[in-house]
């Protein structure tokens, strides 16, 4: 049941249901400094990229992040980057106070292991001064929606700093 949501939600985001534009790039953060043009050296300083951190089990992923407000407080991320063993890392975390999500697929392809969350209990995550984070999150792999049957992966947690906004993010490579 999460998986359909997510694809609904990050279509919805794809298509600019998202808040306010602040210039080309998209929205930003109402904490987060200006970039700024230095006057000794002339050069520009882009705003800091948005990161996370997701452990699961004994494995820490550190990858890049691309946030787009919601509204309402809410937050949606798709995550990028690589593992230690240079396997690609994707992710959508959905901080939405009805129903929010996190899953992380490791590899490609054939290789590919989706992570998320177990579906009994409760998600539970908290959402200040734009950092997002998830604790004490059940991990799974192979979860079978029709039956509910998975293989426990380890708890784990997410951290999401959110340093800049997007205007919509790209679809999720998961379905």
């Amino acid at each position: 049941m999460r998986r359909p949501l997510a694809v609904i939600i990050m279509a919805a985001l794809a298509l600019g249901a998202c808040s306010i534009q602040d210039g080309p790039t998209g929205t930003r953060s109402p904490t987060t400094s200006r970039a700024t043009t230095s006057t000794e050296a002339s050069t520009t300083t882009a705003a800091p990229l948005s990161s996370a951190v997701v452990t699961i089990g004994p494995a820490r992923y550190e990858l890049d992040a691309l946030c787009a407000a919601g509204g309402a407080g809410e937050i949606a991320v798709r995550l990028e980057g690589f593992d230690a063993n240079g396997r690609p890392v994707v992710g959508l975390v959905q901080a939405f106070i009805g129903e929010p999500y996190i899953g992380l697929q490791v590899g490609e392809g054939d290789e590919a292991v989706f992570f998320e969350p177990r579906f009994e209990g409760v998600l539970e995550f908290e959402l200040v001064d734009n950092v997002v984070e998830f604790a004490d999150v059940d991990f799974v792999t192979e979860l079978d929606l029709a039956t509910g049957e998975f293989v426990p992966a380890g708890l784990g947690t997410a951290r999401v700093e959110c340093l800049d906004y997007v205007r919509e993010l790209p679809a999720t490579p998961f379905s």
